[in-house]
Parts: structure tokens; C-alpha cells; sequence
């Protein structure tokens, strides 16, 4: 509660005379945390620019960066390692959803379809890892116990 008064307070401020050329107000989650590095960084540097480019934030996870690689936690960055629990918190999301952010049940329903399809995904995975599984040592038991130990030797067999 007390960084959504904080935040209300900074929506209160504006350019007197223009609010056109004021400080611009975002609602969303990620261009709420973009605005806060961008307060960690100098960036009035070619290198901290630099670097606020490179930022890219989403609210959820998209499907163009969903299939691109692997997703990792950083167990330092962790809520429970890094805070005390009696430490109060705020859920960014949350907060932009008092502030006037409208796409929270959105976000939601395709995090959620996301989820079940990687889970399909993972199902289908699990049926096929089986099938090679079963195929290997049946292959295995077909072939000469020289060239079983040749394989073993290598960490195939």
C-alpha cells in the first residue's frame, strides 16, 4: 500500500504550463520497471544508454522470447533468499492494476494458455523419450558384447 501511495503521489506531478512536455506516467508493469533502472543507470553516458537499449521487459512471457532458449532463476535475485520475512514487499503487477493498468486479466489468460501448451508440449516429449529409450536397449541387446564394450567405453551404452 505504501508504494501505490507513492506512486499516486508521483502521478500528481506534471508540467504546470504543458502537460504535454511533462513527466510521462506509465501504467504498465514493464515500462514501470524500465523507468526504475533507467534511475539506476547513468544514463546520460554512451555506455549507460547503451545499456538502457538493451533493457527489455514484458508483462508475462511472449511467445517470440517463449521459444527462444532457456529461461533460468537467479537463486540470489530470489524473494525468500534476499528479504526477511517479517519485510514488507510489493508485487509490481499488482500495484499497476490499482494505478490504472487494464491488462492484468489478459496477461493472465495467455500466461495461463501458455502454461498448458508447454505442458502438452512436455507430455509429448516425455512419450517420445520412452519410445527411444525402449529402442536403444533393444538395440543394444542386438549388437556383439565387443562392440557393446567399444560404446561403453565412450559413455554410449
Amino acid at each position: 500500500i505504501r508504494n501505490k501511495v507513492k506512486y499516486l503521489n508521483f502521478l500528481r506531478k506534471r508540467h504546470l504550463s504543458n502537460p504535454k512536455k511533462g513527466p510521462f506516467h506509465h501504467r504498465a508493469p514493464s515500462d514501470v520497471f524500465c523507468r526504475v533502472v533507467r534511475g539506476m543507470l547513468p544514463c546520460y553516458t554512451k555506455r549507460g544508454k547503451a545499456a538502457l537499449g538493451r533493457l527489455q521487459a514484458f508483462e508475462g512471457i511472449p511467445v517470440n522470447v517463449a521459444r527462444k532458449g532457456t529461461r533460468y532463476t537467479i537463486p540470489k535475485a530470489l524473494r525468500h533468499r534476499r528479504l526477511q520475512p517479517e519485510r514488507a514487499f510489493t508485487v509490481v503487477g499488482n500495484m499497476c492494476q490499482h494505478i490504472g493498468w487494464k491488462y492484468k486479466g489478459i496477461v493472465d489468460k495467455l500466461e495461463t494458455a501458455r502454461k498448458n501448451k508447454a505442458e502438452r508440449h512436455h507430455a509429448k516429449r516425455i512419450v517420445v523419450k520412452k519410445a527411444w529409450d525402449t529402442a536403444r536397449t533393444q538395440a543394444l541387446t542386438k549388437i556383439t558384447p565387443a562392440n557393446a564394450a567399444i560404446l561403453k567405453k565412450f559413455g554410449v551404452a
